[in-house]
This record gives C-alpha cells, sequence and structure tokens, in this order.
C-alpha cells in the first residue's frame, strides 16, 4: 500500500514538473521601443500596462521596454514594427508613412483636456479613424493612443507678442512641427514660420534668430529652454500623443482572451495616464511662473476664436488626405454631452 502511494506521488510530482515545463514554454517576452526618456510619465504608463498584462496573462506575455530610443529612431523602429522585427512601439505618428495621421496633430480638434480625453476614448470617431488609418500601413495593429500633452507656444526672452489670440501680424519667426496643418494655422495666427531642426531651438532663441517654437508642452519648455524662454503663450488646442501598436505578426499569435487583456490594460492606464499628463502640465506651468517666465492663458471667447481659425484655415489642408466627413463626425461627437 505505501509503494503504491509512493509510486502515485513520484508520477504526480513528474506530471506537474511537466506542466510547469509546458507553461514556462509558452512565455514570450516581447520588445517595446519609445524613444521617449526613462522616467517620463507616458513611459511609466506603458510599464505599468506590461505588468498588468504579464499578471492577467499569467506571466506568457512578458512585455519589456526599451526607453530613451534605444532601438531605434520612432520612424526607423515603426518600420521594423511594419516588418515584425521589432515587437511593439509607443509611436508618434507621422505622415510619412500615412497622410492620415495628420489629423492626430491639427489644431482645433479638441480644445483642453476635457475634451482630448473624450477624443480619445476607443469608441471615439477619432480612434476608430486612426485604427483604420493604420491598417493601411501593412503589418501593424492600433491599440490606442497615451495622451502626453497639449503643447503651446514658447516665446523668446526679448520678444513681446502684443495680441497672442488673434490673427494679427506677431513680428515674430516661430518654429512650427513639421506638420501642414499645423504650419497653416500658426500662419494664420499672424507667425512668420520658420524651419529649423529641433536642436538648435535653443542657440536659435538665444541669440534672436528665433522668436519662438510651438513644438513643446509646459514640461519640455522649462526641461529643455527655461532660459532662454521669457513667455508661454497656452494655445491649448493642439495636442500630442504616443500611439500603442503592435506587430501584426504578433498580434495574430495571440488568442481572443489575451487580446482583450492587452486593450482592457491599455484602456486602464490611458486614464491613469491622462491624469498624470494634466498633473505635469499644472506641475511646469507653475516651475516656469516661479522661473519669472509670463504665462499668457486665453478665456474661452479667445480659444472659441482660435478653433475657429483652426477650423476655416488648418482642417481644408488636413481634408485633402482624410476627407472632411471625420472631422464633421468629431465635431458632433464632442458636442455631445
Amino acid at each position: 500500500m505505501k509503494k503504491c502511494n509512493v509510486f502515485f506521488m513520484v508520477i504526480a510530482i513528474c506530471l506537474a514538473a511537466v506542466f510547469a515545463l509546458n507553461g514556462a514554454a509558452e512565455a514570450t517576452t516581447y520588445r517595446l521601443a519609445s524613444h521617449y526618456q526613462a522616467g517620463y510619465f507616458v513611459n511609466n504608463g506603458f510599464r505599468r500596462m506590461a505588468e498588468r498584462i504579464k499578471k492577467d496573462t499569467n506571466g506568457k506575455v512578458d512585455i519589456q521596454l526599451y526607453e530613451s530610443g534605444q532601438l531605434g529612431g520612432y520612424e526607423q523602429v515603426f518600420q521594423e514594427v511594419m516588418r515584425g522585427t521589432i515587437d511593439m512601439q509607443a509611436n508618434f505618428a507621422t505622415s510619412r508613412f500615412n497622410k492620415k495621421f495628420e489629423i492626430g496633430f491639427t489644431p482645433g480638434l479638441a480644445s483642453g483636456y476635457d475634451q482630448i480625453e473624450r477624443l480619445l476614448n476607443r469608441n471615439s470617431p477619432f480612434c476608430k479613424f486612426m485604427e483604420s488609418a493604420y491598417k493601411e500601413c501593412d503589418g501593424v495593429v492600433y491599440i490606442g493612443s497615451f495622451l502626453d500633452t497639449i503643447a503651446g507656444c514658447s516665446i523668446a526672452k526679448g520678444t513681446n507678442i502684443k495680441n497672442p489670440f488673434d490673427t494679427s501680424n506677431k513680428n515674430c519667426q516661430l518654429r512650427v512641427v513639421s506638420i501642414n496643418s499645423a504650419r497653416k494655422y500658426y500662419s494664420a495666427l499672424g507667425y512668420q514660420l520658420v524651419t529649423i531642426p529641433y536642436a538648435e531651438v535653443f542657440t536659435s532663441m538665444q541669440t534672436g534668430i528665433l522668436g519662438g517654437d510651438s513644438g513643446s508642452g509646459p514640461e519640455g519648455v522649462y526641461l529643455t529652454f527655461k532660459d532662454v524662454v521669457g513667455s508661454y503663450i497656452e494655445y491649448q488646442n493642439l495636442f500630442f500623443t504616443l500611439d500603442f501598436v503592435i506587430s501584426k505578426n504578433v498580434w495574430d499569435t495571440f488568442d481572443d482572451k489575451t487580446k482583450k487583456i492587452i486593450y482592457d490594460a491599455f484602456d486602464a492606464e490611458a486614464i491613469n495616464v491622462a491624469k498624470d499628463s494634466r498633473t505635469s502640465y499644472k506641475e511646469y506651468i507653475d516651475l516656469m511662473k516661479k522661473a519669472n517666465i509670463k504665462i499668457v492663458t486665453p478665456n474661452k471667447e479667445q480659444l472659441a476664436f482660435m478653433d475657429g481659425v483652426a477650423r476655416k484655415e488648418a482642417w481644408p489642408v488636413c481634408e485633402k488626405h482624410t476627407g472632411k466627413k471625420i472631422f464633421e463626425e468629431i465635431s458632433e461627437y464632442l458636442s455631445k454631452k
């Protein structure tokens, strides 16, 4: 009797070891690339998302975050994701790969955090449009967009913008992100546009060659340009996101349960990242004030006027690639309470 018990115990232990080995074999590590620096709140959101996915899949999906461009620049990495040589990416969607991506950086699409957060909801027309646009890039699956920041204009010391919220001539050489709709918007507001590399912005503002820059939110302005900035204009209707994309080769290996776990983990962190974005925005606005940088904030009427300028001047530029319907759908969606 005792011999039988020992025999069955040995068998049970062997079977348990086999199952454990099989479970371990099924676990896979995936590389997630981000060009943002370590410690940035958006990357922290991706890291928390990865931890939740690993936990909810019992360790089968282990996502490792590679920050600070360790795997290459975001355009290079996106190509590798399309090829399937890199698994996942926190992507800055540029129009180089699809002109429709320009909609994500078109001014006036949404104004202020409340509207922007609604716009980035998975069921919004914007996210459905982005999902469709990413499908046109062979080999990539779009999961969603984390909110990074709302971008304003950092104006160099010694440059005074008297009427920032109308279309009068600003007499200011402004560097604008290389997005046609955004360039049209700032041009309509009366700025003279300049195209120079980001790495040269600090020196150009310091020497008076450049009057301002439009490509950063408060955190980026404070950490990078604090010493050469005299004022910061909160335009509030141009924002930046990081999109979570997965190689289709990888996505197709997941079962429906795993796909749902990934969606749920992303959606949960999207809420947290949006909160972190608000916190970061306020924190660095306050720090700029302490550094004697003047903060220029529009009232509701001024913001409404600028949104009107964006709809009239910037939207038609983007509509050449996206069509007009998506802008109508987004406007209708945001108008509902």
